[in-house]
C-alpha cells in the first residue's frame, strides 16, 4: 500500500487533483470535510473540485507528515495556492484515508 500512498502524494503535490480523484477514489467513496459530508461518490467529488481546480493559477504543496498503518493512511500537507485573481490561499490539511482494493473508500479532511 505504501506505493499507492507515495503515488497519491506525488500526484497531489503536482496539483493533479482531478486525475488523482479518478485514479484513487473508489466510485462509492465517502468524503468528509471538517466533519461534514463533502461527497458520496467519486464523480460527485470530481465535479465539486473541478471549479476549484480551474480557479488556481499556481500552487506549492508540501508534505508535512505521513503515517501508514494497515489500510489507513494519514497525510498532512501545507497548501499554498494563488488563484487566477491573484488571491493567495494558504492552509494546512490532514487527510485520513481508508483504503480498500487499492482505492480510497473513505477520506476525512481536517483543517489543522
Amino acid at each position: 500500500m505504501q506505493d499507492l500512498v507515495d503515488d497519491f502524494i506525488k500526484m497531489n503535490q503536482a496539483g493533479q487533483v482531478l486525475a488523482l480523484c479518478e485514479k484513487y477514489y473508489h466510485d462509492d467513496v465517502t468524503m468528509l470535510s471538517n466533519g461534514d459530508i463533502f461527497a458520496r461518490t467519486m464523480r460527485e467529488a470530481y465535479e465539486l473540485q473541478k471549479g476549484f481546480v480551474a480557479s488556481i493559477e499556481s500552487f506549492d504543496i508540501q508534505l508535512i507528515s505521513q503515517q501508514v498503518s494497515g489500510n489507513t493512511s494519514e497525510l498532512v500537507f501545507n497548501y499554498k495556492m494563488i488563484g487566477v485573481d491573484e488571491t493567495l490561499n494558504e492552509f494546512t490539511g490532514k487527510h485520513i484515508q481508508t483504503w480498500q482494493d487499492n482505492k480510497i473508500i473513505r477520506e476525512e479532511y481536517l483543517s489543522v
